[in-house]
């Protein structure tokens, strides 16, 4: 079968290879490794630069790289690919990925210009928005994109004048639309007032608005942190998620901390930003921040993939918070995705157990309360600013976060 290439950003990479029995391997062009040096970081933490990777690891990457669930069987249904074929899925869909990665023809190169993008209509979107169930993500023959997760999701690309427009012929994305799920009522309104509120805290956060002129049910747009547009040109950020840095397997329930010593926890990600980072103090800190959110805001779906490091040269950084809700006011779970200080359940952490996590990592324990503290009261003082920037959110939320917080701050 022939190979795959993978570029990252403009520099083809790597080639990606589907050998007989059905195994992936990845192959680090000899350019690219005298470029940066043999064992350096390039594609993935998991996947340093070497003439060749094979097995588990690369097909958990490539797993990263595509949705989960329904999205991914509509759209192995769409493009009549076998369940469970990842390398026949990146051929379809591969075009623009998470992070700064395309998967390509041989014969082909990514773009990087918005030109072709094809404009979109408010009513246009609503459609698209209302058509996800039979059109995941907005992919089709024309629009080749793919991205991980389970929610619903369409990739758009806003053009220079600020216009919406649909990422066709290799056009990269520039922003996620999320629509209220229907089976969860009123979700991208919490989620659209938990980044709001760490937005007002001065937490390092993806940018946001909050449509609701795109249909009957609201939209949330997220800014891609992993793009940086200038004068129509896309520059694609690399970054990968927890559970592809790890080398884990990004699915089901093997992105969620258990008693199996292999899964993921926040010690291993603090334990990457030490050994991979360049300001793991500064990182550390923005860590922390994520955990202390989502654990104030009730999120018990921060499970390692949702999680994210941006690479800088050989050297990766948190990237900004994202994908935090409380999932706890709209589902049956009480289980964290990560465990904080021995901790699963979310109504037994205490601002303790978030000083012991923290110190766990290796900060001192007296900068690990003073950091937990003074993030809470960040949060509880952010509370007014957030309702402000989300009219939309319900008293009822509004009163189950602030009362969490101030338990965290003053517990009984």
């Amino acid at each position: 079968m022939t190979p795959l290439a993978v570029w990252l950003n403009s520099e083809h990479i790597a080639d990606l290879e589907q050998v007989r029995s059905g195994d992936l391997h990845l192959r680090y062009l000899p350019a690219s490794i005298s470029a940066r040096g043999l064992g350096s970081i390039a594609l993935s933490i998991a996947l340093p630069a070497r003439p060749r990777h094979k097995g588990q690891v690369v097909t958990r990457w490539v797993e990263s790289m595509l949705p989960e669930g329904e999205t991914r069987t509509s759209l192995e249904d769409r493009f009549g690919v076998h369940r469970g074929d990842s390398f026949g899925l990146l051929q379809a869909i591969g075009a623009d990925c998470a992070g700064a990665v395309s998967f390509l023809a041989p014969t082909e190169a990514p773009i990087n210009r918005l030109v072709a993008a094809q404009p979109l209509t408010a009513a246009d979107i609503a459609m698209a928005v209302k058509d996800l169930p039979q059109h995941p993500l907005g992919a089709n023959e024309h629009v080749r994109v793919s991205l991980g997760g389970m929610q619903a999701k369409l990739l758009l690309t806003q053009v220079q004048d600020g216009a919406w427009a649909r990422p066709a012929d290799g056009t990269p994305s520039t922003h996620i639309a999320k629509p209220d799920p229907l089976a969860f009522p009123g979700l991208v309104v919490d989620e659209a007032f938990s980044l709001a509120l760490a937005s007002a805290a001065n937490f390092p956060v993806t940018d946001f608005e909050l449509r609701t002129d795109w249909g009957e049910r609201p939209v949330l747009v997220l800014t891609r942190f992993d793009r940086l547009v200038h004068e129509g040109v896309v520059t694609r950020v690399h970054q990968e998620d927890g559970s592809a840095a790890l080398g884990l397997d990004p699915t089901g329930r093997s992105k969620y901390q258990s008693q199996d010593l292999n899964s993921p926890s926040l010690q291993k990600i603090a334990t990457l930003l030490r050994r991979h980072g360049r300001r793991w103090i500064t990182d550390f800190a923005a860590l922390a921040q994520d955990m202390i959110l989502r654990i104030a805001v009730g999120d018990t779906d921060g499970h390692a993939r949702n999680y994210g490091f941006l690479h800088v040269g050989d050297a990766v950084e948190m990237a900004p918070i994202y994908d935090v809700a409380p999932t706890s006011l709209h589902v049956a779970g009480r289980q964290v995705g990560l465990w904080i200080a021995g901790q699963s359940y979310l109504a037994h952490v205490t601002a303790e157990h978030l000083a012991a996590e923290v110190q766990s990592w290796g900060v001192p324990s007296s900068a690990a309360r003073e950091l937990v503290e003074t993030s809470l009261e960040k949060l509880a003082a952010a509370v007014p600013d957030a309702v402000e920037r989300v009219p939309q959110v319900s008293e009822e939320t509004v009163s189950a976060i602030a009362g969490r917080i101030h338990r965290l701050l003053r517990p009984a």
